[in-house]
């Protein structure tokens, strides 16, 4: 397998590459809760959303606006993958401290990078395979080294990231055995905590939408992740996950896919990042003061 960072391959992402076809089915989205909370059960990771992230208080804002910086970069014309590379670096460039527990931290770290980009190589993997069936060892190879692509736009150094797909899968195991821990801010995004960022929904809702992000975390979550969070799992809730699967699986046979990406077409094409559920400026200013 060729190591595409040493051609001289770049980003953005072309239609014949694994990534294109894995990242870019709509049954990615069931895996948003779960890259969330995997990033921010790292102590480090929620130190810096904490206090430099209005995530508390407008959490849809915030997402669409990771979302416009990710598939731009990824899947955007040349031009446009390389700004939104230098943008993701000039935003974090600026996000540094110390944690509650006294350790330092900056978000252009390496090592933290390479922890949050790992979570979008793991997650859309294991979503796609668990929908679609297991790649052939080649393209699951190949699909690993298109990522390295996405380490370098997202700053991580080149020759930083796993050399290939085990060590990558022991390093993540690895992380999530000695690195992770239940972070206040992991609470809050469960909705346990004060200061829990909430949707801008109708208020019976609410507690629907906590519990559904709930159940979609623990589907996806490690079990040890899955435990510390104390996130309810059983055989029942798995059947519906895996229902939830199947009728992705069933969809896809009769939509094409040119229809399926067209929502990830419209993102990139987007001048600005969408607005759906924006949280109103008033209620971020209160979110924000009881954060």
């Amino acid at each position: 397998m060729d190591d595409l960072v040493a051609t001289g391959r770049t980003l953005p992402y072309r239609p014949d590459d694994v990534c294109w076809t894995v990242l870019r089915e709509p049954v990615q989205n069931l895996g948003l809760s779960t890259l969330l909370l995997l990033q921010v059960t790292h102590p480090l990771i929620a130190a810096g959303v904490e206090r430099f992230s209005d995530y508390a208080a407008d959490p849809f804002g915030r997402l669409w606006r990771t979302a416009d910086i990710m598939l731009k970069m990824a899947f955007g014309s040349p031009e446009v993958s390389a700004r939104q590379s230098a943008l993701f670096h000039r935003i974090h460039k600026r996000v540094e401290g110390v944690s509650d527990e006294g350790v330092p931290y900056r978000a252009l770290d390496p090592d933290l990078l390479m922890w949050v980009w790992a979570t979008g190589v793991r997650v859309p993997l294991d979503l796609y395979e668990r929908t679609f069936g297991r790649l052939p060892d080649a393209e699951r190879a190949r699909y690993y080294e298109e990522q390295k692509l996405l380490a370098r736009g997202c700053a991580i150094p080149d020759g930083h990231c796993p050399p290939d797909l085990e060590a990558f899968e022991a390093y993540v195991d690895h992380v999530v055995e000695t690195e992770l821990k239940p972070t206040p801010l992991a609470q809050k995004l469960l909705r346990r905590r004060p200061g829990s960022p909430r949707p801008p929904l109708p208020g019976p809702m609410v507690s629907a939408y906590t519990r559904f992000n709930a159940f979609l975390a623990g589907a996806l979550l490690p079990p040890r992740v899955r435990e510390m969070l104390d996130i309810p799992w059983s055989p029942a809730r798995e059947r519906a996950f895996n229902a939830m699967l199947a009728a992705h699986r069933a969809g896809a046979r009769v939509v094409p896919a040119t229809v399926r990406h067209r929502p990830v077409d419209y993102l990139v094409s987007r001048d600005r990042p969408l607005n759906l559920l924006r949280t109103p400026p008033g209620r971020r200013r209160r979110a924000a003061r009881a954060a």
